[in-house]
């Protein structure tokens, strides 16, 4: 029958066009969250976006290719950081190569994590500063998961003692199931001296003390009591490695005895800090003699004080933001839905860095080989009552007249129909063809 062929493929039709309702050929749905207000609120406050994966492509297979396709579902989408556009943040499953690090390096990330197997480490113990760029192939875990039950706050508490950075896991949703979070935890950290930090803005911090320059003098135009401060990343550091976000370091300084008034820049006075503080900005606070000043590089400062500074020593960069004992980073690993994983995190004082992948729409269309199994069946058991009905259309009256209702007609001579029949059979065809469509 002419019509066969038009049935049996009529289900692919249907499912391969189901299947292209994304718009993508990878069949993946972007998270619009992204680009709302809801993610604009959470950059501002602090929150980084980095990268997760895609869905339908391998990491084994070419993990550059997918590094740079994650790039650039992100950046079409969002700025990665208040402090750069360019994400720096990147989930790598264990078992790839390190010339696989080095292809997603190559494609702009810095930090991959996290525990990727490498034998390069970051912060996998206390004692495990990084001193590489490629020690931040594989940032360790040692905070462990948010989540409720397998959360374990007496450990996070000792490992916290011991200072360093602190990584957490956490994920929104497994399947169609909401995760819990551990609420002691996550108020233990947010009363505690840490840093509440991300993954790229961590790197920046320890990346921008691997060159710079400062520019200081005991004394300050204006007839004001004070001295000088600016800390330069000139273009040959920049061109270095340009990933390193502009971030401020906190900076140590003895004044000897000196009172700080206050701070000023170009663009007006710094915030003066009461030493509390646990996200990212400028400011200062002066701890009896030591004055922590937090500067954005390339920002001459004047740090004004209450008599002449007669000396004061530059001693150093504080390991954490205005000199926090421990850093804490919390990566939102899997963020299909920016929403639903951070909604219950809208109050929090902690920031996170969410590691977004598109929705992986296959498992929700595997329902579509099963409507098309049943529209085959629907659509031949309708063929065959059509043409059941025209045969019994044709049948010849006794009186051997044609039937005025019949669709062919018989030669006397030969005894076989005519061509009528034949076009019946296609109008039957072409039915089935334009119901199909």
């Amino acid at each position: 029958m002419l019509f066969s062929p038009l049935l049996i493929f009529s289900p692919i039709i249907i499912a391969d066009s189901a299947a292209g309702i994304t718009g993508d050929a990878d069949n993946w749905d972007q998270d619009g969250w992204l680009t709302t207000k809801i993610a604009t609120d959470r950059l501002s406050a602090g929150d980084e976006f980095g990268c997760y994966g895609i869905p339908g492509q391998s990491w084994q297979a070419n993990a550059g290719v997918v590094a740079s396709a994650c790039r650039t579902y992100l950046e079409e989408r969002i700025s990665a950081s208040r402090w750069g556009v360019d994400p720096l943040s990147i989930y790598t499953p264990s078992g790839l190569n390190y010339a696989d690090h080095e292809a997603i390096s190559n494609i702009g990330f810095s930090v991959h994590g996290d525990e990727t197997g490498l034998p390069n480490t970051a912060w996998h113990n206390a004692s495990d500063a990084p001193l590489n760029v490629e020690d931040w192939y594989n940032l360790g875990r040692r905070g462990g998961s948010l989540e409720s039950v397998i959360a374990d706050l007496e450990q996070v508490q000792s490992e916290a003692v011991l200072g360093g950075l602190l990584n957490f896991y956490w994920i929104g949703r497994v399947d169609e199931a909401t995760v819990r979070h551990d609420r002691d935890l996550l108020g233990w950290l947010e009363d505690s001296d840490g840093w509440s930090t991300t993954w790229g803005e961590a790197w920046s911090y320890w990346a921008s003390q691997r060159c710079y320059q400062l520019a200081y003098n005991g004394s300050i135009e204006g007839g004001e009591n004070g001295l000088a401060f600016e800390f330069i990343r000139s273009s040959v550091c920049i061109s270095q490695d340009e990933r390193v976000w502009p971030v401020p370091l906190t900076w140590v300084i003895e004044m000897n005895g000196t009172q700080v008034e206050r701070v000023t820049s170009g663009i007006g006075n710094l915030t003066a800090f009461t030493g509390e503080e646990m996200i990212l900005a400028p400011g200062w606070w002066q701890d009896e003699n030591l004055l922590y000043l937090t500067v954005e590089p390339n920002t001459p400062v004047e740090v004004i004080t209450t008599k002449a500074v007669e000396e004061f020593d530059i001693t150093g960069i504080a390991e954490n933001f205005n000199n926090r004992s421990f850093a804490i980073t919390i990566a939102g690993h899997a963020t299909e839905d920016l929403f639903l994983w951070s909604k219950r995190f809208d109050d929090s004082s902690l920031r996170f860095t969410w590691l977004v992948i598109p929705r992986d729409v296959e498992a929700r269309l595997s329902w579509l080989p099963i409507v098309g199994v049943v529209v085959f069946i629907a659509s031949v058991a309708g063929t065959v009552l059509l043409v059941n009905k025209d045969r019994q259309s044709r049948t010849i009256p006794p009186s051997g007249e044609p039937s005025p209702s019949s669709f062919s007609s018989v030669n006397p001579s030969t005894g076989s129909s005519t061509g009528s029949s034949l076009g019946s059979e296609s109008e039957v065809a072409k039915g089935d063809i334009s119901e199909c469509e």
